[in-house]
């Protein structure tokens, strides 16, 4: 008894340094991030000063060059100093300090996710650390991942699915889902943590019955957990969306980004008629990448959703394009390829009505996204 005791205070004591020790290294990063933001401040109240000349109310510039007053910065009326709104800069990064209030802003009555109470559940649900970038092309992420037990999953496994690839925080399927209830919502991202948390949250706001998050290379799995799907509920998957992934930036790491020929052949082939994808990022480039892609490598199985799009002007327009002299600036490795889609230009809206959490702190900086809505054709693609 006396050993057991001792074990037992033992292991508490060795926790309450574990603690300790968490607590230390936390202050001393918190103290760093104050550091941090008190630097970003002060450089911003410099840029302001510059750009008004230093008169007048306080007066930002901003990413369009427009002179607006900083809805979240500290205001003098009447002598009176105004206090920081910060909800008002939900969004917001760099010298708003993003990093160290966006995810915390996210949950407020303020943001747009406020519908998923998500300030009770983080009182649950404990929070993860994540690598922000992972190597898809590991051997381990390049096998087949086994598909959900879909009627265990889902309540209903005979609704139609949308499919997040990529889901990241999971708030954008948990609205979706709950927005939708006829429908059921399955988040993928390849990294665990981030898909345990996202079923914690769910459980946490209620939100369980239609929605599911699993953890796979979509680039490798989708195709087969599709058919699944298909096969195992008569069901369909009419949507997937793929918002704001990793652009792996460096030409050499291009190979890692989600949207590959190998996944764009696997939606054409077990995707319906009518079903859509929908692409979206803040990455202009990337979003051209991803449209590309689909464009390129599925020989005709996708176009640009009729009803967004004036499908006949676009084509009009490529054609008219087709006409015109060839740049000699061209590159050498220019294979004469050239996108119709590309006429169709970026959605201004977001067509779904959901936003994602990178799709908030973008427009908050009043920075553009980039948006492509396709629609799975009639054409009967090769397997």
């Amino acid at each position: 008894m006396r050993r057991a005791a001792s074990t037992l205070r033992f292991a508490a004591r060795r926790e309450a340094s574990s603690a300790s020790a968490r607590r230390v290294v936390s202050g001393s990063a918190s103290r760093a991030r104050v550091g941090t933001a008190r630097r970003a401040r002060a450089r911003a109240a410099s840029m302001r000063a510059r750009v008004d000349g230093g008169g007048g109310g306080e007066r930002v510039a901003d990413a369009r060059g427009e002179e607006t007053r900083g809805e979240g910065a500290s205001a003098s009326e009447g002598g009176k100093k105004q206090k920081r709104d910060p909800a008002a800069s939900l969004g917001v990064t760099g010298m708003r300090n993003f990093t160290l209030r966006h995810g915390a802003l996210l949950m407020t009555e303020a943001s747009a996710f406020a519908d998923l109470n998500l300030q009770e559940a983080s009182k649950k649900v404990r929070g993860v650390r994540v690598r922000q970038h992972v190597n898809p092309l590991t051997k381990r992420f390049q096998t087949q991942a086994p598909a959900p037990a879909w009627r265990e999953v889902y309540r209903d496994a005979g609704k139609p699915l949308t499919i997040d690839v990529g889901c990241a925080g999971g708030r954008f399927d948990l609205l979706y889902a709950k927005r939708n209830p006829d429908k059921n919502v399955l988040g993928l991202d390849i990294r665990e943590p981030l898909v345990e948390r996202g079923l914690s949250w769910g459980e946490a706001s209620g939100v369980v019955d239609n929605v599911h998050f699993a953890t796979c290379n979509a680039t490798v799995s989708i195709g087969e957990w599709i058919k699944s799907y298909h096969e195992t509920s008569g069901a369909t998957v009419d949507l997937v969306t793929i918002l704001h992934p990793d652009p792996h930036f460096k030409t050499k790491h291009k190979k890692r980004r989600i949207v590959q020929a190998t996944m764009v052949r696997q939606l054409a082939r077990e995707m319906r008629p009518g079903a859509r994808v929908y692409l979206q990022s803040d990455v202009e480039e990337l979003t051209e990448d991803m449209r590309e892609k689909f464009e390129r490598f599925s020989d005709g199985c996708f176009d640009l959703d009729h009803e967004l799009y004036d499908v006949d002007d676009v084509r009009a327009k490529a054609t008219a394009a087709a006409n015109e002299p060839v740049d000699d600036n061209d590159s050498d490795d220019d294979d004469g390829w050239r996108s119709t889609w590309v006429h169709g230009g970026w959605l201004s809206e977001n067509p779904i009505g959901i936003p994602s959490e990178r799709e908030v702190q973008t427009l908050g900086e009043g920075l553009p996204v980039y948006r492509v809505m396709l629609r799975r054709t009639e054409k009967a693609c090769a397997n």
